[in-house]
């Protein structure tokens, strides 16, 4: 049986993607790193991912997307804090996010019990609002923790959260490519995004 991969994601503007990108590229200039690094198209806020799923699941995915969103009001993400996962010490993802964001935390705890409601495994990591800018392999850099206090952005990218979107992901050789399966306005508006 044929399926997809696919998750529910923030998407970011051309102009956010293209700051983080900036970032990306001081610290890879930087350090000596064997990593995957994102391509900036790629660039995302992950809320949570779904593995691989049927096609006909998106029709109940898109109502419980309908049924979280519309309890929930626009807001503000702060990209703010340059980091990795578990540490800067031992890496094995690097990220620009932001740490104390309720409102997403919101998000994500509302989305994980609507999805349990029809059937997946309940959510085990903490929400942090996150874009992944490379998955490091094998040892680090000891100056990786060095660089990325340096490449802290000086002034936080900010954005209006305004969708949640399912997007599917097909992987490649060259790499992931995204493609929206539909975007769920927050705040109760009526209609389909896409």
């Amino acid at each position: 049986m044929h399926r997809i991969r696919a998750f529910f994601c923030i998407e970011l503007s051309h102009e956010i993607r293209t700051s983080i990108a900036g970032i990306a590229g001081s610290v890879r200039a930087a350090v000596q790193l064997r990593a995957s690094w994102v391509r900036e198209p790629n660039y995302h806020i992950t809320v949570r991912f779904l593995g691989e799923i049927d096609p006909m699941a998106t029709i109940e995915l898109e109502g419980v997307s309908r049924s979280v969103c519309q309890r929930i009001q626009p807001f503000e993400l702060v990209l703010g804090t340059l980091g990795a996962f578990p540490s800067t010490d031992r890496p094995r993802v690097l990220w620009l996010g932001d740490e104390a964001a309720p409102a997403f935390r919101g998000l994500s705890t509302s989305l994980d019990v609507g999805l349990r409601a029809i059937g997946f495994p309940r959510e085990r990591k903490d929400a942090i609002a996150h874009a992944t800018i490379a998955r490091i392999k094998g040892r680090s850099d000891p100056s990786l923790a060095d660089a990325v206090a340096r490449a802290q952005p000086r002034t936080p990218l900010r954005m209006r959260v305004e969708y949640l979107t399912l997007m599917q992901s097909e992987l490649r050789p060259q790499g992931a490519l995204y493609s929206a399966l539909f975007r769920t306005p927050l705040g109760g508006a009526h209609g389909n995004a896409d």
